[in-house]
């Protein structure tokens, strides 16, 4: 955080590399040289009235920057709630976006100080942004240098397969050190200030011998090139950095290897400071702000060497955060349905706030001890029929339910959840499960719907299912009463197609019996061009109708249509469906002027944009109504579900054939056996017709 270098050279510091705002501003170097005043030694008290004056300060003037956040948090100060909010912000603002990888590492390490795991920081995992960056050299040495730090200063897990594990990063950074054992941006002469924040990066690797010889090495060149007033030319940067370094490689810097004619870095330091309890940069300057956070972050840094405290950037274990998922959210009210939707959210509660802000209906919560919960939906408050009834939630998680003993704030959601908010009284309960015999209906004939309910014994904890008699059970027009077995009888069966088969338990001026309940139930013959079904994909397609990732082409008759060619809007909803990442109804303004807002793919296609698994065809048209290749479709599959690059060699005949973007992709999916070949052959530029995408699909059901 360096602004000004001595008169004799420049010396690029922190702040100007790592603060892009201060790039481009001019300073007219001093020709006139300082050195310090004779000092008393230091004392404890000396350093503590130093750093109590300095938080002053900087509390008096507000956080001026990320560095003197990290300042104020290491030296035991709590952050006033507007900082994390204005953090969150800002970060949401560019996207979890920025340009230079030291632009994510500053953000990691303002998250992590506060305790925040940076993987999900505002929703965006920073972390990756770090290990994964293509610029990490495009600053020298210090991308590399500040990457490491932030890495290290949560304890962050690294894929082996990332582009920068931290093991690369040491070697990139030992790569760099020069003959005299200092460091430097980039090329040239040997820097104090890189050289000191090379050695504080590599603090948390002295189990490395290379590192610890290294190290030894710069420490030697550091003392070698302290000057005799007890720093580094005439700014207070240098100084920072070199007691921030020895002391998190555990060493006093005012013992004697840094002590020249009776002035220590300690003592150096504090000559620069100013009345109001800042720090100058130079000797003859006023309060700076990036020369006083430095000069915190160092006095701080000394504190908790003298208490054993281990270096500055040695943060404590960030809290880990849940990550938003993607889930479905139901409201179901004492009479009627209410709304439904997709929704990325950590708790039950964000998702139902998401829900209703996305489909404009009224929420109100109240709070208590316990965390807010939900008084009232869309007007109908509880206690409508004058008991205890009111609002209430169960999760569906894996075909199971769970009856959360927690508030909706506090139950943390998994993919692919389904969070009901229904409202009922003590006996309402939820539709446990719904079979059909026989399994394969058949148009115009009989069958039957048999009906559980599920509730939880309080006492044991224990889920327990039991027959729903007299509730309504309803497939096309036809409405059916359960008996005291939970039986349904539909005697003169249904038309062909996919119907819903709708369970409710409503009573006029009671809650109700069972919260509402839907399915698919497919009535053979389901399209009208059933028999133009392969074989070979007949049951895939049927199960991919069933589950919902495939749909019929709608019209007077419903098609399937499965020799037709699969479009690229059609895909996209496809992968999303399968991976839980259906669109909210918040959609963002289209980017493509053929992706209008009224298209039934118009969510789709702006998601999967959004994740990256399908680009535009030009910067401005998407072509949604386009064909998807073979080696396109594993191209998508790969991104969509993040399957790790093949560097096997293909086998199949027409290698040559197939595309150098989409060759790891192709490898991958055949040898997981999502996708085959024919012959030998992969057919890179065939076409992908609607059943092929229903068997593909059907066999990645078991990724999620």
């Amino acid at each position: 955080m360096k602004r000004i270098l001595s008169s004799k050279f420049f010396s690029l510091g922190m702040a100007l590399l790592m603060v892009i705002s201060i790039l481009g501003t001019s300073f007219a170097p001093s020709e006139k040289a300082y050195a310090a005043e004779p000092s008393k030694a230091v004392t404890s008290a000396t350093v503590s009235e130093a750093t109590y004056a300095v938080t002053a300060a900087i509390l008096k003037k507000g956080i001026q920057s990320d560095w003197q956040a990290m300042g104020l948090v290491r030296s035991g100060n709590k952050l006033p709630a507007s900082y994390q909010t204005a953090l969150e912000s800002e970060v949401k603002t560019n996207k979890g976006t920025y340009t230079n990888v030291t632009d994510y590492a500053r953000r990691v390490l303002a998250s992590t100080v506060i305790g925040i795991d940076a993987t999900n920081f505002a929703g965006y995992n920073l972390v990756e942004k770090i290990y994964n960056n293509e610029r990490m050299i495009n600053q020298g040495i210090n991308g590399v240098i500040y990457s490491l730090l932030a890495l290290d200063s949560g304890h962050y897990s690294v894929p082996a397969n990332a582009k920068w594990t931290t093991d690369k990063l040491v070697s990139e950074i030992l790569s760099k050190q020069n003959a005299d054992g200092g460091f430097t941006l980039s090329t040239g002469a040997s820097d104090p200030d890189i050289t000191a924040m090379t050695l504080t990066a590599l603090s948390a690797h002295l189990d490395n011998p290379a590192v610890k010889t290294a190290g030894e090495r710069a420490i030697a060149w550091l003392s070698q090139k302290q000057q005799s007033h007890g720093g580094y030319g005439d700014s207070s940067e240098s100084v920072s950095q070199v007691i921030i370094a020895l002391t998190s490689n555990k060493i006093d810097p005012t013992e004697q290897r840094f002590t020249k004619d009776a002035h220590h870095l300690i003592d150096r330091l504090l000559s620069f400071r100013t009345a109001d309890g800042g720090f100058a940069h130079t000797l003859s300057g006023e309060y700076n702000t990036l020369a006083t956070a430095q000069a915190f972050q160092a006095l701080v840094a000394y504190q908790l060497y003298t208490k054993g405290e281990g270096g500055f950037y040695n943060f404590p274990q960030p809290v880990k955060q849940p990550l938003a998922v993607s889930a479905m959210v139901v409201i179901e009210g004492p009479q009627g349905f209410i709304a439904e939707g997709n929704v990325q959210s950590a708790s039950a509660l964000d998702a139902l706030k998401k829900l209703t802000t996305d489909k404009k209906i009224v929420l109100d919560l109240t709070s208590s001890s316990f965390g807010d919960y939900v008084s009232g939906i869309q007007g109908t408050k509880a206690g409508l029929y004058g008991g205890y009834d009111g609002w209430n939630y169960a999760v569906s998680r894996g075909g199971q339910w769970i009856f959360p003993s927690v508030g909706m704030g506090d139950f943390i959601l998994q993919a692919a959840d389904r969070v009901v908010v229904y409202y009922g009284g003590s006996e309402t309960q939820v539709v446990g499960a719904v079979t059909v015999a026989p399994t394969k209906v058949a148009a115009g004939k009989s069958f039957t719907v048999n009906v559980q309910k599920s509730s939880l014994n309080w006492e044991t904890g224990k889920v327990v299912n039991v027959p729903a008699n007299a509730v309504q059970v309803k497939v096309g027009a036809i409405t059916v009463t359960t008996d005291t077995y939970g039986a349904a009888v539909f005697p003169t069966g249904t038309n062909g197609g996919v119907q819903t088969l709708t369970v409710t338990g409503y009573s006029p001026g009671k809650a109700p019996s069972v919260a509402r309940y839907t399915q698919r139930l497919l009535v053979s013959p389901v399209f009208a061009d059933q028999k133009s079904i392969s074989s070979w994909a007949t049951t895939s397609v049927q199960n991919a109708i069933e589950k919902g990732i495939m749909e019929g082409i709608g019209g007077n008759v419903l098609t399937f249509a499965p020799k037709e060619n699969i479009t690229r809007a059609q895909f996209a909803a496809l992968l999303l469906r399968l991976t839980n990442n259906l669109p909210n109804g918040a959609a963002s303004e289209s980017p493509f002027s053929d992706v209008k807002s009224d298209a039934w793919y118009y969510g789709y296609v702006l998601k999967a944009k959004e994740l990256g698994i399908l680009e535009g065809v030009t910067a401005t048209t998407f072509k949604p109504n386009g064909i998807i290749t073979r080696q396109d479709m594993a191209v998508m599959i790969t991104r969509a579900f993040k399957l790790q690059d093949s560097a096997s060699a293909s086998t199949f005949k027409d290698r040559n054939s197939i595309s150098s973007y989409a060759l790891s992709s192709v490898n991958v999916v055949t040898e997981s056996g999502y996708m085959t070949g024919f012959n030998g052959a992969f057919d890179p530029s065939g076409a992908v017709t609607r059943e092929i995408a229903a068997v593909v699909a059907v066999r990645l059901l078991d990724i999620k």
